[in-house]
């Protein structure tokens, strides 16, 4: 009786050691068809309203020109947006903030946009606004990287490419939105000053936005595919902070973010020097291009929102739309040859003042393009050797913090030549 008593205590004791088992998810042609269209124009829309919120403060050029004429917020503005969103995505790598999930960065990102608008029209401050910039660059960062890290988890490039239309249909929509708001004020002849009016209302469709951007991106994590791919994601970081899990599947060969800079150094020197060369040529240096024809009259200040604004964002949203026809015929290294050519865009700086504002429209819309064009096959395109869930979502968080580089370079040394005279 009693070595039968003692057995039963020993199985009370006796600890099993269950087994946890990750699934891999294979991505077939059902898993995303089916549900193809939601999730490519949810993933849109919720990218087009994250850029909203920085394209806000850039459009609104001619409200810095009238009540800030000497602060030169076109260059500050960006340079602290740019600097802030490659500071924070780094610090998110670091800390590995990607791996608390995706719901916990997004869903604040869209409160903060709107705690950010409803400042800057209480305010009118200049060093509000600077900070309003560089606050939009970071929360910028919070919200956008795990975008991409979603449309990351599939093996398409096609929901990449929603996410890069999506940038580019905000800063086209947005400047086409705040001239229409400028053109109505003005027909109805306002008692309130027609460019801080115009202000307010602008930043009004950010907040509307935010809160249907909250919407919808509850409505694309509910779906099936998204749903499973989050899933696995998040049980495979957990499995990563429980040693003693033993899986028997394995999720894939997980790759270091220094072995896939290796993979991707192409990729991510593209899609850097891009956004570079466009950062340093746009928007402050042609806004202060010397105006002639009727920009030199009363088109003096619409010149530099909406035509450059909007010169540059049509380009762009033409060339990230162009790049899901064209993608197949772009090589590794006719990325980077033609982001090199690029360079000759530099022309701008030295004959702005000197050559017809229609060919200077011209060659800005060009610029946009080849930006769009060349940033989005790069994020598109990936290479064969990066296979896996985790190492995708990996890879797009390293070429987003090369196109945050790319602003931040392009915006201080912009900011720098201008502001010390050198141009």
């Amino acid at each position: 009786m009693k070595l039968e008593r003692m057995d039963k205590e020993g199985e009370n004791n006796l600890q099993i050691n269950v087994v946890e088992f990750i699934p891999t998810i294979e991505e077939t042609d059902d898993d995303v068809k089916n549900h193809h269209n939601g999730i490519y124009w949810r993933l849109l829309f919720l990218n087009l309203v994250v850029l909203w919120a920085y394209q806000s403060l850039i459009s609104a050029q001619n409200y810095y020109i009238k009540f800030f004429p000497n602060d030169h917020l076109d260059f500050w503005g960006t340079v602290s947006a740019g600097t802030s969103m490659f500071l924070l995505h780094i610090i998110q790598l670091w800390l590995g903030v990607y791996k608390y999930g995706f719901s916990k960065r997004v869903i604040p990102g869209f409160v903060l946009y709107i705690i950010i608008a409803i400042a800057v029209m209480i305010f009118k401050n200049k060093i509000l606004l600077i900070i309003a910039f560089a606050s939009v660059g970071g929360v910028n960062t919070m919200t956008e990287s795990p975008i991409y890290g979603i449309a990351g988890l599939f093996t398409t490039g096609s929901f990449t490419q929603a996410v890069q239309v999506g940038n580019g249909m905000a800063g086209f929509l947005n400047v086409t939105a705040n001239t229409i708001i400028r053109l109505l004020v003005l027909l109805f002849h306002s008692h309130i000053d027609e460019d801080q009016l115009s202000f307010y209302i602008f930043m009004s469709v950010l907040i509307v936005l935010c809160l249907i951007a909250i919407y919808v991106y509850y409505r694309l994590i509910s779906l099936p595919p998204v749903q499973s791919r989050i899933d696995q994601q998040m049980a495979l970081f957990q499995r990563n902070n429980l040693p003693d899990i033993i899986e028997i599947q394995p999720v894939g060969n997980e790759l270091s973010f220094w072995t896939l800079t290796k993979i991707l150094k192409i990729h991510l020197f593209v899609q850097f020097y891009v956004l570079f060369i466009s950062l340093l040529l746009w928007p402050g240096i042609p806004c202060g291009a010397t105006n002639n024809g009727w920009f030199h009259y009363g088109g003096k200040v619409w010149w530099c929102s909406p035509f450059v604004i909007l010169t540059f964002n049509l380009g762009d949203l033409i060339g990230r739309t162009l790049a899901v026809k064209v993608h197949q015929y772009f090589s590794e290294l006719t990325c980077l040859l033609s982001a090199l050519l690029r360079t000759s865009f530099i022309i701008i700086i030295f004959y702005r003042h000197h050559i017809d504002n229609i060919l200077l429209l011209v060659l800005i819309t060009l610029m946009g393009l080849t930006n769009g064009l060349l940033a989005t096959i790069t994020f598109m395109v990936r290479p064969s050797s990066i296979v896996g869930v985790h190492n995708c979502e990996r890879a797009a968080y390293l070429m987003t913090a090369a196109l945050y580089f790319g602003i931040a370079c392009g915006s201080i040394v912009a900011a720098s030549l201008a502001l010390t005279n050198v141009l």
